[in-house]
């Protein structure tokens, strides 16, 4: 081998061996990386008159060398930031806090906050986000607030629809106020997959609001019978402290639709009658120790029309009603069937039970029917 030849080869090997060397070194390379929890926050209504808004972005260090905020800069002097100060090692978690002023602010909120971080040797940059819409303090609408849930006033907790579309989106609503002597945020559980909560994600002390629930028409086709459905209103304060969980039950009639019917399907249809809707039961008294049989009487329901009656539901809002589960039921031309509605006398207090059974079928004439029930210490009646 000629002295060229050996240097060129003594300086490939020299070359691959400070190669590897140089590249497991850059594999070694610790680097910091900031890793926001959330790079957007909405505030929702801000109140121009309440004070300052506020919100903590929160960040953790996921790299492998300490991560410093050097700086952090607004778009507007509305907007003050404050940030966790000196290195933040591997692992562990800041806060960037945005202070927003919307004295004079009225209209929709959009602010960027510029974060400068120790990455890249400083060159890294990062944006963050605060939305809102800062309004007037809207006017108490005029309501009763009967119940109050977890601070919360509420107008009413049981909805009921009195009209209801197949077709369309119906829309139901109760005023709510918040009585808290603090900012309340609010989340919903058990919401079926057909029905929506429109609603404010959080509303300020004193303020207040309105609570409408969604019923997309469509996706209920195949639902029949008066049908109860039982949301959870989840209330909590600003550190998530649950103030409130309470249940807002929303009740729909779901009926045939009609409409589609030809004048002999329409002859040829069924037809409800309820007999024996007049019902003494006598007395009912209670025992010395609070207690007293079971006070029942039947409703008879009869078939007068030409083709099967089927019962979708029969049921009442009062939960002291005792009523058979009586849906798919099927009564024959002709054929009648027996119910019976029954109450115990340890239910009863002082004032009167004054409510309805209602009955939802495929009659196309009577697809709800109404039974009046009232009830107290000595008697209780059924009509009609």
């Amino acid at each position: 081998m000629t002295g060229k030849s050996f240097i060129l080869l003594f300086g490939i090997l020299f070359f691959i061996a400070t190669g590897r060397v140089e590249a497991k070194n850059a594999d070694d390379v610790k680097v910091p990386i900031f890793s926001p929890v959330e790079t957007t926050y909405n505030f929702g209504i801000i109140g121009e008159n309440d004070g300052y808004a506020e919100h903590a972005f929160k960040f953790s260090n996921t790299g492998s060398a300490p991560l410093t905020i050097l700086n952090v800069q607004t778009t507007c002097g509305c907007t003050r930031p404050e940030w966790t100060q000196g290195p933040i090692e591997p692992g562990m978690e800041g806060f960037i806090i945005i202070t927003f002023n919307p004295k004079g602010r009225l209209g929709p909120l959009n602010k960027s906050i510029t974060v400068q971080t120790n990455e890249n040797d400083g060159y890294k940059r990062h944006r963050l986000t605060i939305l809102g819409d800062v309004v007037e303090k809207p006017r108490d609408p005029v309501a009763v607030f009967n119940d109050t849930l977890g601070g919360m006033g509420i107008e009413k907790k049981n909805l009921i629809f009195k009209t209801f579309s197949a077709t369309t989106v119906n829309k139901i609503g109760s005023y709510i106020k918040n009585y808290n002597g603090e900012t309340v945020y609010f989340s919903w559980e058990n919401v079926p997959d057909y029905m929506t909560v429109q609603s404010p994600d959080s509303l300020k002390a004193d303020w207040p609001g309105e609570l409408v629930i969604a019923i997309d028409g469509p996706k209920t086709a195949a639902k029949r019978g008066r049908i109860t459905d039982n949301l959870v209103w989840v209330i909590k304060n600003r550190e998530g402290r649950t103030l409130g969980n309470e249940t807002i039950s929303v009740t729909v009639n779901y009926l045939d639709d009609f409409s589609k019917l030809s004048p002999v399907q329409t002859v040829s249809a069924p037809v409800l009658e309820i007999k024996n809707t007049i019902h003494d039961f006598g007395a009912v008294k209670k025992s010395g120790f609070g207690k007293g049989k079971s006070v029942n009487k039947p409703l008879i329901l009869s078939n007068t029309g030409k083709s099967d009656l089927i019962i979708h539901s029969m049921n009442s809002d009062d939960e002291r009603l005792h009523l058979p589960e009586m849906k798919g039921k099927t009564i024959k031309t002709g054929e009648s069937f027996k119910v019976n509605a029954s109450v115990k006398a340890k239910v009863l207090n002082a004032e009167s039970m004054a409510t309805e059974i209602y009955v939802l079928c495929n009659d196309p004439k009577g697809p709800i029917r109404r039974v009046h029930v009232t009830a107290n210490y000595n008697k209780i009646i059924l009509q009609e």
